[in-house]
């Protein structure tokens, strides 16, 4: 049977220029509400640099950036307005906004595609502060933070809140803005493929994919280098109006590296993320490879109101290489609500790390069921001074793992060259 051909339409036509300079969020909002109108299609970005402020998807609609093409965030912060849906807390979200780029709100079957690229403009955003406390050091041994202006800067870029069958598809996201570059949150049936995120490794929180309290969500064949989680599995109910789990996540094939930590599983007082396959991955140039930590803090907005269980989650066939700290950290915190963390199993595993993995409960905090099939752990760097690696562990599987100690230090090298894409 042929497959019919999806009506266009094309932002030019509505009147956007891409010329690198004009302003052409009613132009692009103009070709993406037509299109749902007269039942769906593609609307199509193509041959320039289209600069925009916040777009509203809809509904069978396909958003197509063309290789030729860059749909490049506005610097200014105006246009980005502050919304506030009926269907979720606002007040409750990171920051206490809905400011993004692009605003998937409770629509069905609507893509994001193309071989072009989503420039978020990190760098009018954030700056670069001499401190001598900084974490980062400049080619004079100077050290240095970034700064975030978090009151003029979008969020998080694409936020997809309460959809079903979302599709993100080939697109290259550039320099996300010190904030994260996909938000899933409270979704089903969200597919991302051959997707390309890099950003500064120094901007903060700058999160590659992060997915919340949804189900049935799929990373294939992707490529993230971010500053903060390249992807992170939570199940924060604080926005929504009931309480939702995080379930059936697949990360597959892709390619990670982090100034902090490649992978999180978990946060503080999260409620339950289970049944999750994180598989033939290659983890390199991070802090941490990957990390279940219930953390001792963070922001208010960012706490949630449950006790978290973690369990029946599997990492399978991942290579961490080059990573400066743990290549897995799991470990419960004082302060948090805990009900469990269970049946968590690594299987042919290969890591070149500075310390070893850590599993560790608290004494009212038990972990169980723990397993290391097939796994091979190098250790490098400051391994002396690490006290046991696990504790508080009821059930810890060590099956054909070895740990080999040599004396080389791992230092991070973050990806300068890389960034930018």
């Amino acid at each position: 049977m042929r497959r019919m051909k999806m009506k266009e339409y094309d932002v030019s036509l509505y009147g956007a220029v891409g010329d690198g300079k004009t302003i052409n969020t009613k132009y692009i909002q103009a070709a993406i509400d037509d299109c749902s109108k007269n039942g769906g299609g593609r609307v199509v970005v193509s041959d320039g640099v289209f600069v925009t402020g916040t777009l509203f998807m809809r509904s069978f609609v396909e958003l197509c950036i063309e290789a030729n093409a860059t749909l490049k965030a506005s610097e200014n912060t105006d246009d980005f307005p502050h919304f506030e849906p009926e269907e979720w807390n606002v007040k409750a979200a990171p920051r206490e906004t809905a400011k993004c780029l692009i605003y998937f709100g409770y629509i069905n079957n609507a893509s994001l595609c193309g071989m072009g690229k989503i420039d978020c403009s990190g760098s009018a955003f954030c700056d670069f502060v001499y401190d001598e406390e900084g974490k980062f050091t400049d080619e004079n041994g100077r050290r240095f933070k970034c700064v975030r202006n978090t009151l003029l800067v979008p969020a998080r870029m694409i936020f997809i809140m309460g959809c079903t069958n979302i599709n993100v598809e080939n697109i290259t996201m550039l320099e996300m803005a010190g904030g994260w570059g996909y938000w899933v949150n409270n979704s089903q049936y969200v597919t991302f493929s051959k997707v390309k995120l890099y950003c500064n490794p120094r901007y903060p929180n700058a999160d590659g994919i992060h997915i919340n309290c949804s189900s049935d969500v799929l990373v294939d064949s992707s490529v993230i280098h971010s500053g903060d989680d390249s992807i992170i599995i939570r199940a924060n109910t604080n926005t929504l109006k009931e309480k939702r789990v995080c379930e059936r996540v697949v990360v597959k094939g892709c390619t990670l590296s982090s100034a902090c930590q490649a992978v999180r599983v978990g946060w503080r007082n999260d409620g339950i993320v289970r049944d999750c396959i994180i598989s033939d991955c290659i983890v390199t140039n991070s802090r941490t490879g990957m990390k279940f930590e219930l953390p001792y803090s963070s922001s208010p907005t960012d706490i949630g109101e449950n006790a978290t269980v973690l369990e029946n989650i599997h990492v399978s066939n991942v290579v961490f290489d080059s990573v400066e700290q743990y290549p897995i950290l799991m470990i419960v915190h004082e302060n948090n609500m805990f009900e469990r963390i269970k049946n968590i199993r690594f299987s042919n595993i290969t890591a070149s790390s500075g310390l070893y993995p850590v599993v560790k409960g608290r004494s009212d905090a038990i972990i169980e069921e723990i397993y290391f099939d097939n796994c091979k752990f190098t250790i490098k760097g400051n391994h002396k001074n690490q006290t046991l690696p696990f504790a508080n562990v009821k059930g810890l599987h060590l099956n054909n793992t070895t740990f080999d100690v040599v004396e080389e230090d791992v230092k991070l090298e973050l990806f300068d060259e890389e960034y930018k894409g």
